[in-house]
Protein backbone atom coordinates (compact mmCIF):
# COMPACT_ATOMS: atom_id res chain seq x y z
CA UNK A 1 0.00 0.00 0.00
CA UNK A 2 2.75 2.44 0.73
CA UNK A 3 4.53 1.72 -2.22
CA UNK A 4 1.16 2.32 -4.32
CA UNK A 5 1.10 5.86 -2.21
CA UNK A 6 4.96 6.51 -3.52
CA UNK A 7 4.25 5.56 -6.95
CA UNK A 8 0.99 8.07 -7.02
CA UNK A 9 2.96 10.65 -4.68
CA UNK A 10 5.65 11.16 -7.80
CA UNK A 11 3.65 10.70 -10.25
CA UNK A 12 1.45 13.76 -8.35
CA UNK A 13 4.45 15.57 -8.42
CA UNK A 14 5.91 15.38 -11.59
CA UNK A 15 2.27 16.70 -12.70
CA UNK A 16 2.21 19.20 -10.64
CA UNK A 17 5.19 20.28 -11.81
CA UNK A 18 4.68 20.11 -15.20
CA UNK A 19 1.12 21.86 -14.85
CA UNK A 20 3.42 24.56 -12.60
CA UNK A 21 5.94 25.19 -15.64
CA UNK A 22 3.39 25.09 -17.92
CA UNK A 23 1.52 28.15 -16.11
CA UNK A 24 5.04 30.00 -15.55
CA UNK A 25 4.87 29.58 -19.51
CA UNK A 26 1.48 30.43 -20.26
CA UNK A 27 2.62 33.77 -17.87
CA UNK A 28 5.29 34.61 -19.45
CA UNK A 29 4.56 34.43 -23.11
CA UNK A 30 0.98 36.71 -22.03
CA UNK A 31 3.46 39.13 -20.78
CA UNK A 32 5.62 39.34 -24.10
CA UNK A 33 2.64 39.08 -25.84
CA UNK A 34 0.94 42.23 -23.96
CA UNK A 35 4.44 44.23 -23.81
CA UNK A 36 4.67 44.05 -27.61
CA UNK A 37 1.03 45.19 -27.90
CA UNK A 38 1.45 48.32 -25.57
CA UNK A 39 5.05 49.07 -26.64
CA UNK A 40 4.69 51.04 -29.80
CA UNK A 41 1.92 52.80 -28.47
CA UNK A 42 4.22 54.31 -25.59
CA UNK A 43 7.32 54.50 -27.80
CA UNK A 44 5.01 56.36 -30.13
CA UNK A 45 3.82 58.72 -26.96
CA UNK A 46 7.67 59.46 -26.20
CA UNK A 47 8.41 60.52 -29.53
CA UNK A 48 5.42 63.01 -30.08
CA UNK A 49 6.54 64.42 -26.71
CA UNK A 50 9.96 64.88 -27.76
CA UNK A 51 8.98 66.60 -30.80
CA UNK A 52 6.31 69.32 -28.76
CA UNK A 53 9.36 69.55 -26.50
CA UNK A 54 11.93 70.56 -30.15
CA UNK A 55 8.98 73.13 -30.67
CA UNK A 56 8.86 74.39 -27.75
CA UNK A 57 12.46 74.79 -27.60
CA UNK A 58 12.53 76.20 -31.47
CA UNK A 59 10.09 78.76 -30.78
CA UNK A 60 12.04 79.80 -27.74
CA UNK A 61 15.60 80.38 -29.80
CA UNK A 62 13.51 82.24 -32.25
CA UNK A 63 12.27 84.23 -29.74
CA UNK A 64 15.51 85.35 -28.15
CA UNK A 65 16.70 85.60 -31.42
CA UNK A 66 14.45 88.20 -32.22
CA UNK A 67 14.43 89.88 -29.10
CA UNK A 68 16.77 92.61 -30.94
CA UNK A 69 13.86 93.72 -32.98
CA UNK A 70 15.86 91.70 -36.05
CA UNK A 71 15.81 87.90 -36.95
CA UNK A 72 18.61 87.25 -39.62
CA UNK A 73 18.83 84.00 -41.71
CA UNK A 74 22.03 83.33 -40.05
CA UNK A 75 19.96 82.96 -36.61
CA UNK A 76 17.58 80.94 -38.29
CA UNK A 77 19.78 78.21 -39.41
CA UNK A 78 21.02 77.82 -36.06
CA UNK A 79 17.82 77.77 -33.79
CA UNK A 80 15.68 75.29 -36.36
CA UNK A 81 16.84 71.48 -36.59
CA UNK A 82 14.86 69.87 -38.70
CA UNK A 83 13.78 66.49 -39.90
CA UNK A 84 16.57 64.79 -41.83
CA UNK A 85 14.30 64.33 -44.33
CA UNK A 86 12.99 67.92 -44.24
CA UNK A 87 15.36 69.43 -47.40
CA UNK A 88 15.73 73.02 -45.74
CA UNK A 89 13.90 75.32 -43.69
CA UNK A 90 11.64 77.77 -45.91
CA UNK A 91 11.57 81.32 -45.05
CA UNK A 92 8.86 84.00 -45.99
CA UNK A 93 9.20 87.71 -45.05
CA UNK A 94 6.76 90.10 -45.54
CA UNK A 95 7.26 93.88 -43.75
CA UNK A 96 8.91 92.92 -40.57
CA UNK A 97 6.77 89.52 -40.31
CA UNK A 98 8.71 86.34 -40.64
CA UNK A 99 7.31 82.91 -41.20
CA UNK A 100 9.50 79.67 -40.96
CA UNK A 101 8.01 76.54 -41.61
CA UNK A 102 9.83 73.75 -41.07
CA UNK A 103 9.96 69.78 -40.64
CA UNK A 104 10.39 68.97 -36.84
CA UNK A 105 11.46 65.27 -35.42
CA UNK A 106 10.55 63.70 -32.59
CA UNK A 107 12.65 59.95 -31.31
CA UNK A 108 11.26 57.41 -28.84
CA UNK A 109 12.90 54.22 -27.78
CA UNK A 110 11.88 51.41 -30.40
CA UNK A 111 12.39 47.16 -30.55
CA UNK A 112 14.35 47.21 -34.14
CA UNK A 113 15.51 51.27 -33.79
CA UNK A 114 14.25 54.24 -32.20
CA UNK A 115 10.26 55.15 -33.08
CA UNK A 116 9.99 58.52 -35.36
CA UNK A 117 7.30 61.05 -35.48
CA UNK A 118 7.35 64.68 -37.65
CA UNK A 119 5.30 67.16 -37.70
CA UNK A 120 5.33 70.18 -40.09
CA UNK A 121 5.44 73.11 -37.70
CA UNK A 122 4.66 77.06 -39.12
CA UNK A 123 6.49 79.78 -36.90
CA UNK A 124 4.75 83.58 -36.86
CA UNK A 125 7.70 86.05 -36.07
CA UNK A 126 6.66 89.19 -35.50
CA UNK A 127 9.82 90.52 -33.42
CA UNK A 128 10.05 90.14 -30.18
CA UNK A 129 6.52 87.82 -30.29
CA UNK A 130 6.93 84.22 -31.93
CA UNK A 131 3.99 81.95 -32.12
CA UNK A 132 3.81 78.29 -32.96
CA UNK A 133 1.41 76.17 -35.11
CA UNK A 134 0.65 72.53 -36.68
CA UNK A 135 -0.06 72.91 -40.16
CA UNK A 136 -0.52 70.11 -42.72
CA UNK A 137 2.83 68.33 -43.54
CA UNK A 138 1.92 68.56 -47.34
CA UNK A 139 3.26 72.65 -46.38
CA UNK A 140 6.74 71.13 -45.68
CA UNK A 141 6.75 68.91 -48.93
CA UNK A 142 8.02 69.65 -52.27
CA UNK A 143 10.89 72.79 -51.14
CA UNK A 144 13.14 72.59 -54.15
CA UNK A 145 16.92 72.89 -52.73
CA UNK A 146 17.23 75.86 -55.30
CA UNK A 147 15.86 77.89 -53.02
CA UNK A 148 18.96 78.00 -50.52
CA UNK A 149 19.83 81.58 -50.13
CA UNK A 150 22.53 83.15 -51.95
CA UNK A 151 25.97 83.38 -50.54
CA UNK A 152 25.68 87.45 -50.45
CA UNK A 153 22.68 87.04 -48.41
CA UNK A 154 24.49 85.31 -46.12
CA UNK A 155 27.33 87.29 -46.33
CA UNK A 156 25.42 90.29 -45.43
CA UNK A 157 23.93 88.07 -42.16
CA UNK A 158 27.14 87.24 -40.78
CA UNK A 159 28.27 91.35 -41.24
CA UNK A 160 25.32 92.05 -38.71
CA UNK A 161 25.13 89.43 -36.32
CA UNK A 162 29.32 90.05 -35.83
CA UNK A 163 28.86 93.85 -35.66
CA UNK A 164 26.40 93.83 -33.55
CA UNK A 165 28.40 91.32 -31.26
CA UNK A 166 31.78 94.10 -31.87
CA UNK A 167 29.46 97.01 -30.24
CA UNK A 168 28.41 94.27 -27.31
CA UNK A 169 31.61 92.62 -26.35
CA UNK A 170 34.23 93.85 -28.17
CA UNK A 171 37.14 92.22 -30.80
CA UNK A 172 37.01 88.98 -28.31
CA UNK A 173 33.34 88.61 -28.07
CA UNK A 174 33.06 87.93 -32.17
CA UNK A 175 36.00 86.06 -32.14
CA UNK A 176 34.00 83.29 -29.88
CA UNK A 177 30.59 84.68 -31.57
CA UNK A 178 27.88 82.03 -32.39
CA UNK A 179 27.27 83.47 -36.12
CA UNK A 180 30.63 80.93 -36.75
CA UNK A 181 29.08 77.92 -35.44
CA UNK A 182 26.12 78.68 -38.17
CA UNK A 183 25.56 75.40 -40.07
CA UNK A 184 27.00 76.03 -43.68
CA UNK A 185 30.08 78.61 -42.07
CA UNK A 186 32.89 76.77 -42.72
CA UNK A 187 35.60 78.52 -40.71
CA UNK A 188 38.51 77.98 -42.61
CA UNK A 189 41.05 80.29 -40.63
CA UNK A 190 40.86 83.20 -37.62
CA UNK A 191 43.82 85.82 -38.18
CA UNK A 192 44.83 88.50 -35.25
CA UNK A 193 46.37 91.22 -36.28
CA UNK A 194 46.74 93.68 -33.69
CA UNK A 195 43.45 95.61 -32.99
CA UNK A 196 41.62 93.30 -35.74
CA UNK A 197 40.27 90.31 -36.83
CA UNK A 198 40.30 88.50 -40.38
CA UNK A 199 38.06 84.98 -40.54
CA UNK A 200 38.17 83.55 -43.42
CA UNK A 201 35.11 80.77 -44.45
CA UNK A 202 33.63 78.66 -46.85
CA UNK A 203 29.48 78.97 -47.22
CA UNK A 204 28.25 76.09 -47.99
CA UNK A 205 25.53 74.96 -50.16
CA UNK A 206 22.55 72.70 -48.73
CA UNK A 207 24.78 69.19 -49.93
CA UNK A 208 27.76 70.51 -47.97
CA UNK A 209 30.09 70.20 -50.56
CA UNK A 210 33.13 72.50 -50.25
CA UNK A 211 34.65 72.05 -53.87
CA UNK A 212 32.91 74.93 -55.35
CA UNK A 213 31.54 76.93 -52.37
CA UNK A 214 32.43 80.43 -52.02
CA UNK A 215 35.34 81.96 -50.26
CA UNK A 216 34.78 85.31 -48.06
CA UNK A 217 36.81 86.62 -45.64
CA UNK A 218 35.32 88.98 -42.64
CA UNK A 219 37.13 91.49 -41.80
CA UNK A 220 36.35 93.08 -37.97
CA UNK A 221 38.25 95.78 -36.81
CA UNK A 222 38.45 97.28 -32.82
CA UNK A 223 38.32 100.90 -33.42
CA UNK A 224 37.17 102.41 -35.12
CA UNK A 225 34.35 99.55 -35.09
CA UNK A 226 33.46 98.35 -38.60
CA UNK A 227 32.94 95.11 -40.34
CA UNK A 228 33.38 94.08 -44.08
CA UNK A 229 33.13 91.29 -46.33
CA UNK A 230 34.90 90.35 -49.30
CA UNK A 231 34.65 87.14 -51.59
CA UNK A 232 38.07 86.13 -52.49
CA UNK A 233 39.21 83.34 -54.93
CA UNK A 234 38.78 79.70 -53.92
CA UNK A 235 42.55 79.12 -53.53
CA UNK A 236 42.13 81.65 -50.67
CA UNK A 237 40.23 78.40 -48.96
CA UNK A 238 42.62 75.86 -49.68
Amino acid sequence: MRSSLGRGGVAGCLWNGCLAVLVLALLAVSGVWLWLSLAPRHWEHEARDQMEKQVAETRARLADSAADGVLLGTEIDRDVHTAPMAGHVHVRRQGGTVTVTALLVGFGPGLMGPTQTTGCYRFHVVPPRVTAARISDGACGGRAPAAHRRPAEVADDVVAEARATLDKGGLDAVRTAEVWRTPGIDVVRMQFPKGRLIVTVRLLNRTGASSTAPCYAFRVRQDPPSVTAQKLAPSHCD
